[in-house]
């Protein structure tokens, strides 16, 4: 499961400017299937096999490129339940921090991407993978590149590239809590038509397999 199942919710709220080439694409890019395909895949899947839910607190600095330059940040909680429920709280600015959810993808984990997405994998140089996700549902995404760590199958990158040119690109890096690894900081960029910003998000204070209602993930 990945970390941040939805920060496109929040998580997506996170991420180095610029869009990141992640690496060279393979002239004949290997189609993934199945787990048994891809064993980094499976790996990935499987992250964190005793982690529950988690509760923790979340810091956004946003960087809007308007025409008058904006800086709000936005604080909040993070919710994770299993298998893939994930919500984010913001604290304060409600009607910014609703139109800042809208703008972001969903990030799904990736037990969910041979449901949602064509999967290949695009290139492995020793350290990294990349896989290219391609919606199998029509919609304004192109596809979503996902760059994942061979040794211990986080997530360190993601980049989605839309249908009118835009992208949104994050990367982010992990701490590990109690035998797990959670992210620890993310930072990226969004590329759109009409919505231009860099984004900086951190957590922490994480508590691991506590108790939280259903209730925490209904739409708001």
């Amino acid at each position: 499961m990945t970390a941040f199942a939805r920060i496109g919710i929040f998580l997506i709220a996170l991420l180095g400017s610029g869009a990141p080439v992640l690496s060279a694409p393979q002239s004949d890019p290997l189609a993934i299937t199945s787990l048994d395909a891809s064993p980094l895949l499976r790996r990935m899947v499987n992250l964190n096999p005793t982690l529950k839910t988690y509760k923790a607190t979340i810091h956004l600095d946003v960087a809007l490129k308007s025409f008058v330059p904006l800086n709000p940040s936005l604080d909040g909680n993070i919710f994770f339940k299993q298998p893939d429920k994930e919500a984010v709280v913001f604290d304060t600015v409600p009607s910014l921090a609703s139109q800042f959810k809208k703008v972001y993808p969903r990030v799904d984990a990736p037990a969910n991407w041979l449901r949602l997405y064509d999967v290949s994998q695009l290139s492995d140089d020793g350290t990294s993978t990349v896989f290219r996700l391609v919606p199998k549902k029509n919609g304004r995404i192109e596809h979503l590149d996902v760059k994942a760590d061979d040794a211990n199958a986080t997530i360190k990158e993601y980049t989605w590239t839309y249908k009118d040119g835009g992208f949104v690109t994050f990367a982010q890096t992990f701490e590990t809590i109690s035998g797990n690894l959670l992210p620890e900081k993310q930072t990226g960029h969004v590329e759109l038509p009409s919505y231009k910003a860099d984004v900086t998000s951190v957590f922490s204070n994480y508590q691991l397999n506590v108790q939280i209602a259903d209730s925490v993930f209904d739409e708001k």
